[in-house]
């Protein structure tokens, strides 16, 4: 599908970088094979290899899509601000750039937000492979009571750690339907633009951990809805043995779950919400290394000929790098952070 000079457009995607680049280019062609409601794409690409670049805009330009460029890296939540500040359509919608998308997915997005009026429409969110078959979130709670959340004393809110509906299930174990869910994945979501000027953008303090479900607690908390919508479907291609993290991901997927930037977003969401009571903090404060050993660790192991796919060697392995890896982060993080008002500024 060519979208040049699409007027008849009611949305325009944002595409974005999560946390790597070497699947950006296969994602972009399946935006364009599988998609076929009108839109506009805006790409946000914030830092991506020269060679992934040159490919991501020759799509672009082939299709009328806007591309922007950025030589350093950006957190989620600066480039999705970014995406919608560039769009004038009636919705936005996010996909990042590891998402697989199925045939309907957006139209059915459309759909589910003209019939309810909800502020956020999520497709139904797979993973792993064969495509589109076994689920990673349907929907899920950031509380067990909403109205206690928001009502009750700030000193007793609680998280709840169910965000993640039915993971690891096949869709054809179980029976979906259309349904209000607390929290949104935002792997890939639909939003009506309008929503931005009532309840703000995304916050730009939070560069990794927990943004959406910040995301999902600032739609609820201002009287707004959020619908799964099980009828669309994506597929999230998380690292794993069938699309590990590459060499080309290693320094934007070390940056975004460096040290500071997950403590960093964890303080800023405790104090906002009023969660400093909070046990599921200290919880999850033990759980920040798990990404570096399943995205770079047990990869470059695993490549060791006879041993590589040894549990023992992969933890000797685990426990020598991790320290390595953490203070790489830790410098990235310090870089990021002295250069951000530069970078602020020259945009402006």
């Amino acid at each position: 599908m060519t979208n040049i000079e699409n007027k008849q457009a009611d949305v325009t995607l944002v595409v974005t970088a999560r946390d790597r680049f070497s699947l950006a280019v296969r994602s972009l062609e399946n935006l364009v094979a599988v998609t076929r409601h009108p839109y506009k794409l805006i790409y946000i690409d914030a830092g991506s290899p020269k060679s992934v670049a040159t490919d991501l805009q020759r799509i672009c330009e082939a299709n009328g899509f806007q591309y922007l460029r950025f030589e350093h890296f950006l957190s989620p939540c600066q480039s999705r601000n970014r995406g919608h500040h560039m769009s004038d359509t009636k919705y936005v919608a996010y996909i990042e750039n590891d998402v697989m998308a199925s045939e309907g997915w957006l139209g059915a997005l459309i759909k589910c937000g003209e019939e309810t009026g909800a502020e956020v429409v999520q497709p139904l969110i797979c993973q792993g492979m064969p495509l589109h078959t076994e689920i990673h979130q349907a929907g899920g709670n950031f509380t067990d009571d909403m109205d206690a959340f928001f009502k009750g004393p700030a000193d007793s809110r609680r998280l709840a750690d169910k965000h993640l509906n039915h993971q690891g299930k096949r869709i054809d174990e179980v029976e979906l339907k259309r349904i209000e869910t607390q929290v949104c994945e935002v792997h890939c979501i639909l939003v009506r633009r309008d929503t931005f000027k009532r309840f703000g953008d995304f916050d730009e303090n939070m560069p990794c951990s927990k943004d959406h479900i910040d995301f999902s607690i600032t739609i609820w908390a201002n009287g707004g809805r959020i619908m799964l919508e099980p009828s669309s479907v994506v597929t999230f291609c998380h690292p794993d043995r069938h699309n590990p993290v590459e060499p080309m991901d290693r320094p934007i997927f070390i940056l975004r779950w460096s040290p500071n930037w997950q403590r960093k977003s964890l303080n800023h969401f405790r104090k906002k919400w009023g969660l400093e009571s909070d046990p599921y903090f200290d919880k999850y404060q033990k759980l920040t290394k798990w990404r570096y050993h399943d995205g770079v660790v047990r990869p470059m192991v695993r490549k060791l000929p006879l041993i590589g796919h040894s549990h023992k060697v992969q933890s000797i392995a685990s426990k020598a790098m991790l320290p390595m890896i953490s203070a790489l982060g830790t410098h990235l993080g310090n870089k990021q952070a002295s250069q951000t008002a530069n970078w602020v500024s020259e945009e402006v």
